[in-house]
């Protein structure tokens, strides 16, 4: 037994290696066309990397004839991937039997051992040790020795293990159900967006009293403080947006987000970068480029780090109309005809603020203002009831993991 571990009364220790059925995934021929687009789901990093507990498609396929000639496995609803390589330790549960690539691994639960559900709130307790024991001088890489350091306690009754899941569980059904939600209200707004909007580019004619002219117009994009290694710190109520915090559709995820000193924040310089709930950030480099988040409501003071932009709005009425156009295919595309679809793209200001955007009459702007900001407001609100959420649940996790908090059977 490791020093110092108090092992709650019916529960025993061990490792994640003895927890966890772990399984390889593959890549098939890349070169063989019948080996790909077929009907079963091929997972990577990218499909779950996004704090959802649940994945349930991938960006790529493949066919039963490429399953069959490669060394991909099939992972069953219910399974869990975990990213090996690259960005380590993302994880998710899938919703639909998919397969998956050699930078993830597949986890089945252990007969008798662990409980499907509950594996996975075992493993994402323990993505801290996971990513303190990887290895790897260029990419951190969890391999099968890792979950073999891997120490835990468990309960040993499998009945309590579903206890404890379904707690956990219940906070990320209500999350899913607002973001299901959120989700409908954002593509009714992009919908009518599209529909009355989309349609006009700078050759076409537009209706009596619309125009094309720049974002410039209504906004202003300013990149963030270049805060020093130094400023960074483990914990305190001041925290920096960085670029891995905007997850793309609109999305911004605060709990992972860096802490800074309390003191690099009373520097006149930097309380230009202080955020405020519903502002519109921007990702200006990496992989990310391009797409854009709005800030959730947060007890903590928040600031902008460099090579994220603020949208600073001329008037507050149009934030909803440049939300949905930052979020149209019109505004990806502009993006991506500039060239920077690469992988490691870089924007400034002055580019996004020279993007063409259709300008309607006053009419017709109000009229669609009418329903866009509603919308825009309660995805806001939702937003910040998952945020709440999301740090509850994750406030319980290590006292229910631990055994500090037991629960009824």
């Amino acid at each position: 037994m490791s020093e110092g571990v108090n092992i709650p009364n019916g529960w025993v220790e061990t490792t994640l290696g003895k927890s966890i059925n772990l399984i390889g995934g593959g890549t098939p021929n890349t070169k063989i066309e019948e080996y790909w687009n077929g009907e079963i789901p091929w997972l990577s990093v990218v499909d779950f990397n996004n704090d959802n507990r649940w994945v349930s498609s991938a960006e790529k396929s493949i066919t039963e004839l490429g399953l069959k000639n490669s060394s991909t496995k099939l992972l069953d609803v219910g399974d869990i991937i975990i990213s090996a390589r690259g960005t380590v330790g993302a994880l998710a549960q899938l919703k639909k039997s998919m397969a998956f690539n050699q930078s993830c691994y597949g986890i089945k639960e252990k007969l008798d051992v662990t409980d499907k559900n509950y594996l996975f709130y075992l493993l994402k307790y323990s993505i801290i040790q996971i990513n303190r024991n990887t290895y790897g001088a260029v990419f951190d890489t969890i391999t099968t020795k890792t979950f073999d350091f891997i120490n835990v306690i468990i309960p040993k009754n499998i009945e309590e293990q579903k206890s404890i899941a379904a707690i956990l569980t219940a906070f990320d059904d209500k999350i899913e159900l607002l973001q299901a939600q959120n989700k409908t209200l954002e593509e009714l707004a992009q919908t009518i967006f599209k529909e009355w909007f989309g349609k006009y580019s700078v050759e076409d004619e537009l209706p009596e009293g619309w125009r094309i002219g720049k974002l410039s117009e209504i906004a202003n994009l300013k990149s963030g403080f270049a805060f020093k290694a130094e400023d960074f710190i483990e914990e305190s109520n001041f925290k920096a947006i960085k670029i891995k915090d905007l997850k793309g559709n609109g999305n911004i995820s605060l709990s992972d987000i860096s802490a800074i000193t309390e003191d690099i924040t009373k520097l006149g310089r930097v309380q230009y970068f202080k955020l405020d709930e519903g502002d519109i950030l921007l990702a200006m480099s990496g992989n990310t480029t391009g797409k854009i988040g709005v800030l959730p409501s947060s007890e903590n003071e928040i600031y902008l780090n460099q090579r994220v932009g603020k949208f600073f709005l001329k008037n507050n009425i149009y934030k909803s109309y440049l939300y949905n156009f930052l979020m149209s295919n019109d505004y990806e595309n502009k993006i991506l005809a500039m060239g920077y679809g690469s992988a490691q793209p870089n924007i400034n200001p002055t580019q996004i603020e020279n993007i063409d955007i259709c300008y309607p009459d006053e009419r017709k702007l109000n009229a669609y203002l009418g329903i866009s900001n509603p919308i825009f407001e309660k995805v806001l609100k939702n937003n910040t009831q998952i945020h709440t959420l999301t740090q509850t649940r994750d406030a319980l996790l290590p006292k229910l993991m631990s055994g500090e908090i037991r629960v009824k059977m």
